[in-house]
């Protein structure tokens, strides 16, 4: 999941980095971090820490994180646990130059690199798959830098969408299937009166800062700005022919179901609209007799604003919560989670008395969290607890960047019958949304242009913690 920011030719380079990441804060709660570049004497100066954004900088801080380019990063740890040496931005030297990198998405065979690496005599020092990329650079036979990056990203497999700083340049990579996203803006004015790029995971942080957004960053593209003219130029992957069998464009639908932050306009559409058509056509497909539409917020939200439109039921704010509990989904352990269900949301209760209630969710997973929201809401007094998913089920483990559990630990692979699923809950009834709807609502919603490298069935998008069916064989090794 994390979230990737940065900034070139900017003044406040820190402190605007430091707003962006503000904007992601819901990628990754774990860590954060900053590294600036002043151009000219090509100094890096990092900071690092534990806990949300607002926890690990200060004034004092970003007062000393000098320069005019800058890259940053919020964790939300799928490869390798929480410790220093994971947080990022990670730093090395590369060819005699200081470079300094972030990642988010999952290198699916990082493990076996890892292996490869340290029986050729590396030393790494953290746990983390993103490390791995720097130490490919450093010991790759290329010249130049640039070069080093592509012969370091034609070994990876898996998902990766990076931010890559030097003395000299910005690079922002997106893998071959473009799993996660990265979006390219500009600032109005820049230093030196050279234009000032801004890259982030999305564009509500693009918004924050007021840079206007220009493009996505396409799959399998590497674009290079030059620091000291502000100039771009891109040049494309073309991984080894192992790793690139029957690879198509592969988008991760989750970034629209649940990730992204409702206000960012995503691969062509914004958040919020895909998510209130998923719940029209939810409504369309599983319509339920009730009193009144509620959803679990805060993704949630749009999703029942749209059941509630298409099916005529009103919609209600029938669970509340409190916005300074971090998202259940991102807790690692799981006594924490099962207490913070609770501690997140809490029932209207005067409104769900006696009612029939339809609760719209973005998705279940190991079915925890839904089975607490329903105890919740018959303890208030519900009369009929009907549940309605904004997506299929997800039976099977995501490689690319989400911690999902093993499939074992599943629901919809636990229990496949929907009727065994909803008296698992104590729901009365439950549905979720049809693959083929959700990829029709994806075609209908995107534009043919951001379609154009999607020649596979799903349209472009990855299903595979639906399906069960991989981009690339490693992963469809792991899972079988």
């Amino acid at each position: 999941m994390c979230g990737i920011f940065g900034i070139t030719n900017a003044k406040d380079s820190s402190r605007l980095t430091y707003l962006g990441l503000f904007a992601l804060q819901h990628r990754g709660q774990e860590s954060a971090g900053i590294c600036t570049l002043e151009q000219t004497d090509g100094q890096m100066l990092p900071y690092r820490g534990e806990g949300l954004v607002s926890d690990v900088f200060s004034e004092e801080t970003l007062e000393r994180l000098h320069g005019e380019t800058a890259i940053g990063h919020v964790r939300y740890s799928t490869a390798g646990g929480l410790s220093q040496a994971n947080i990022q931005p990670l730093m090395a030297r590369v060819g005699g130059k200081p470079v300094s990198l972030v990642h988010n998405g999952n290198i699916v065979n990082a493990d076996i690199l890892r292996e490869q690496l340290e029986s050729e005599g590396a030393i790494l020092q953290g746990t983390a798959d993103t490390e791995i990329v720097l130490h490919l650079m450093a010991r790759s036979s290329e010249k130049n830098l640039s070069d080093k990056l592509v012969s370091a990203f034609n070994k990876l497999t898996g998902a990766f969408s990076l931010l890559i700083l030097t003395p000299t340049h910005l690079y922002a990579v997106v893998d071959a299937c473009g799993y996660r996203p990265i979006v390219l803006g500009q600032l109005p004015e820049g230093e030196n009166g050279m234009p000032a790029w801004v890259l982030s995971s999305e564009t509500c942080a693009l918004d924050l800062v007021g840079a206007q957004f220009v493009r996505d960053i396409i799959p399998g593209e590497l674009l290079t700005i030059e620091l000291s003219t502000g100039q771009l130029s891109s040049r494309y992957l073309t991984l080894r022919s192992e790793q690139s069998q029957n690879l198509t464009q592969a988008r991760c639908s989750f970034e629209h179901i649940y990730f992204a932050r409702p206000d960012s306009f995503l691969w062509g559409a914004t958040a919020l609209e895909m998510r209130h058509e998923l719940g029209r056509q939810l409504a369309l497909e599983s319509p339920a007799e009730a009193d009144l539409v509620i959803a679990v917020p805060d993704s949630g939200v749009p999703l029942a604003m749209g059941y509630a439109e298409a099916s005529g039921i009103p919609f209600k704010m029938g669970l509340i919560r409190n916005h300074y509990v971090g998202r259940t989904f991102i807790e690692p352990t799981q006594n924490v989670r099962n207490f913070r269900v609770r501690l997140k949301l809490n029932p209207v209760r005067e409104l769900v008395k006696n009612k029939r209630v339809i609760v719209v969710d973005d998705s279940i997973v190991r079915g925890t969290t839904s089975r607490k929201i329903i105890e919740l809401l018959r303890d208030a007094g519900a009369k009929e607890v009907h549940m309605r998913i904004g997506s299929p089920p997800v039976k099977h483990p995501c490689f690319y960047g989400i911690d999902t559990p093993k499939r074992r630990d599943l629901l919809a692979t636990r229990l496949t019958d929907f009727k065994e699923m909803a008296a698992y809950l104590k729901a009365d009834s439950l549905a979720f949304l049809n693959t083929n709807t959700m990829l029709q609502v994806f075609k209908k919603m995107v534009p043919e242009q951001t379609q154009k490298n999607a020649t596979d069935a799903n349209g472009g998008w990855c299903i595979s913690c639906f399906s069960g069916k991989y981009q690339d064989a490693l992963a469809q090794k792991m899972e079988d």
